[in-house]
């Protein structure tokens, strides 16, 4: 009986024994990655486990009864971004340092380029809207051009300027097309006579991040900014590439593009080649187009050498060739004109533009930037305006150069940028087309400076100052400044304005309308260069609750008055004949941009809603611009598993826009929708747009006075209605 007891009794004790050896302590203290402080009631539990627990006062947490082998322990707490590390047990109980990085700090370490400052978003006090993940999603909807791209932003909208041809341009809070900067990785490459093709032609593959700056922005680049700009930023090789991406619509579509990148030792290259194709659609079945039957070809190539840590250099081109024909049905499938069917519309375009970048470190606080582009641009645009079926032609080439020198230094609190640029812009006309040439030459001469000073950790400011010399003896002088308040890490304000000019040219979007047929070359001695000045001021708050959750509202007031608007007239009464001239008067444009974004889990909510009154204030009478509304909401829901699934929703509304007549339109609402699905390196997409199929047509005709066509119908809906596209993107 003696020995019976004894024997449970070693059978008891093994067993606590072997329990007691597969039970472990692991002990840690959570600190900011950045400030090394202590993180209070973070959460620590083992996964697929129930044991875990918080922090005290001093980060520090121990959690017992670990079971033996490998096991994950995940760490988290508000604001910072979730993370997981595995332990094999037994494990020594010395306390792990554990460092945790705030979720906010992704977002802040966005770089800007556009300010020439290369510094993050969250430092900056200019106030810049950065796209980077949104590419992806508007190349699955149109990799053919950044349209799409474009209009993810609130104040913005793209506006067609031929109902046949599809041309366009960019509006910036309710201005005109012309007062928006278009730049590439800091280029001024797209205006003048491109400028209503520009957004029509640059391809959204090869981009890795697109800027805006809303408001005067004439001290950054020069004139032309009085709206705004937009700095479309390439790819670089920082990594292996090899993409081919497939599209087609059921409205006549088809894309074929690839994309490569590759970096060997100190030399990268990235190389984008693309043929985009589509066949004329007439939606609501009038006999004109409206979509134009197109033939494109891009070739974008670019190479880089990272010559030592200091100095690098990058060259690149881009060569395109297009067609786009619009109008009579019948003409663009090669029928011959008559007095039914006589009105046809031809865009035959080609642009070569190179763009070299030398950028050199001198020491750790001073660096020198060296630019130069060159741009030719030839277009050809062709018209059969009426029944006696005379062909109208305006053609030309336009010569674009641009180069800049700028020095950079920086330490401490200071930041100063400072350099000079020479910009020209030349357009021939044709002398076989016109007995009167309108041809334009603008060289500028520009020197600028800019200053930012950090004061304490709570305010920025930053100056600017350019003065730009325009040939016929003009001198601009365009300050600028801005300041940025952190009043906590979570709110901050940012206030700014400045100055801004556009010198006189026919490339306007109502000579665009017109096809520049009776239109008299500017008057160089009587008409003034456009001049502005505005400002803007917002308010941001932006938090996150643990690793699922993040919340960001911004709140943006804008202010722009133009003097001296140049606007086209009739030289006579109802002459037919027409010249640009300063109007009595200006136009303001004011008004409130809210954007509202919002995480959960895998989901993102994004609203934009903005507020526009801009106006012309001519002769002591304000009237409204044309094909502004006043009130546009814009916005998404995302749903994205990464490397799997994503699904997208979009919405837009327009209320009411004023036309040129003094009607007004209806409002309107358009729904999208996008499905993406990964498999391995393949990814397969649909995409539907405006699948409530609303369509301008469906509230009038677009054939309208003096010649009973679309030429001179200003476009303010959808005309293409419903579009379907699919394809395939395969990543090699």
């Amino acid at each position: 009986m003696k020995s019976l007891k004894q024997l449970i009794l070693f059978a008891f004790l093994c067993i606590f024994f072997v329990s007691s050896y597969g039970q472990h302590t692991f002990k840690a203290i959570l600190k900011d990655v950045e400030s090394k402080a202590a993180l209070i009631d973070a959460t620590i539990h083992v996964k697929g486990t129930s044991l875990g627990g918080k922090t005290n006062e001093n980060g520090f947490i121990e959690i017992i009864n670990i079971p033996s082998g490998s096991q994950t322990i995940v760490f988290r707490t508000f604001g910072y971004k979730l993370l997981e590390q595995t332990y094999v047990f037994p494990f020594q109980s010395i306390p792990e340092e554990i460092f945790l990085a705030k979720i906010t700090q992704e977002l802040d370490e966005i770089i800007v380029e556009g300010t020439r400052s290369n510094k993050s978003i969250s430092t900056i006090p200019t106030r810049v809207e950065v796209l980077t993940e949104e590419i992806d999603e508007a190349s699955t909807m149109d990799p053919s051009k950044i349209a799409h791209l474009i209009t993810h932003s609130t104040g913005i909208q793209v506006q067609q300027t031929s109902a046949t041809s599809n041309t366009a341009n960019v509006r910036i809070q309710g201005l005109d097309g012309r007062y928006t900067q278009m730049l590439k990785d800091g280029f001024p490459l797209y205006g003048g006579f491109s400028g209503s093709l520009s957004i029509m032609q640059i391809p959204p593959l090869d981009l890795r991040q697109v800027e805006y700056i809303k408001g005067s922005a004439s001290t950054l680049y020069g004139g032309g900014a009085i709206s705004g700009l937009i700095n479309l930023i390439s790819k670089e090789p920082t990594k292996e590439e090899t993409l081919i991406h497939l599209n087609a619509s059921h409205i006549g579509a088809f894309d074929v593009n690839a994309f490569v990148s590759r970096k060997i030792g100190k030399i990268g290259i990235t190389l984008l080649g693309q043929r985009n194709s589509h066949s004329v659609f007439d939606a609501d079945k009038d006999g004109f187009s409206d979509m134009p039957k197109l033939v494109k070809y891009n070739f974008n190539p670019k190479l880089f050498f990272y010559f030592t840590e200091n100095t690098k250099l990058s060259i690149g081109g881009t060569f395109t060739t297009e067609k786009r024909q619009g109008g009579d049905i019948k003409l663009i499938n090669n029928s011959f004109p008559d007095t039914a069917h006589f009105y046809k519309e031809v865009n035959d375009v080609n642009r070569v533009t190179t763009q070299l970048k030398l950028e050199h470190k001198i020491n750790e606080f001073q660096s020198l930037t060296l630019r130069n582009s060159f741009n030719v641009f030839n277009r050809m645009l062709s018209i059969i305006p009426n029944q006696a079926n005379q062909e109208y032609r305006f053609s030309g080439k336009q010569l674009s150069t641009f180069s800049e020198l700028s020095y950079r230094f920086q330490k401490e609190k200071h930041l100063l940028i400072a350099g000079m640029n020479f910009y020209s812009d030349n357009f021939w006309e044709d002398s076989l087309q016109s007995p009167i040439l309108r041809n334009e030459s603008f060289k500028t001469l520009g020197a600028f400076a800019n200053y930012n000073l950090d004061i304490g950790k709570r305010i920025v400011l930053e100056a600017g100052f350019r003065g730009d010399y325009v040939t016929n003896s003009r001198f601009f002088a365009l300050p600028r400044i801005s300041a940025l308040f952190k009043w906590t890490q979570k709110l901050t304000t940012r206030i700014g304005g400045g100055m801004g000019y556009r010198n006189p040219t026919i490339f306007n979007q109502e000579a665009e309308l017109l096809g520049y047929q009776n239109i008299l070359p500017i008057d160089k001695v009587n008409v003034k260069a456009e001049q502005s000045y505005g400002g803007n001021a917002d308010l941001g708050f932006k938090t996150s609750i643990g690793e699922d959750f993040f919340f960001n509202i911004n709140q943006l007031f804008f202010y722009t008055y133009l003097a001296n608007p140049v606007v086209l007239s009739d030289t006579g009464s109802n002459s037919g004949i027409y010249h640009f001239v300063n109007a009595n008067g200006h136009t303001r444009s004011v008004g409130t941009e809210t954007f509202f974004k919002f995480g959960f889990y895998d989901f993102v909510l994004f609203v934009g809603y903005t507020y526009t009154h801009a106006t012309n204030n001519f002769n002591g009478t304000s009237t409204n611009l044309t094909l502004t509304p006043r009130h546009s909401v814009k916005g998404d829901l995302l749903y994205a598993l990464p490397g799997k699934w994503r699904l997208a929703l979009d919405y837009e509304y327009k209320s009411g826009q004023y036309l040129s007549n003094g009607t007004k339109t209806r409002s309107f609402w358009t729904f999208g929708a996008l499905v993406e699905y990964t498999w391995k390196n393949y990814t397969f997409f649909g995409n539907v747009e405006n699948y409530t199929n609303v369509r301008q047509t469906n509230f009038g005709s677009l054939v309208s006075a003096p010649n009973f066509t679309p030429q001179f119908t200003e476009v303010w809906a959808p005309l293409d209605g419903i579009v379907f596209n699919t394809g395939i993107k395969i990543r090699l």
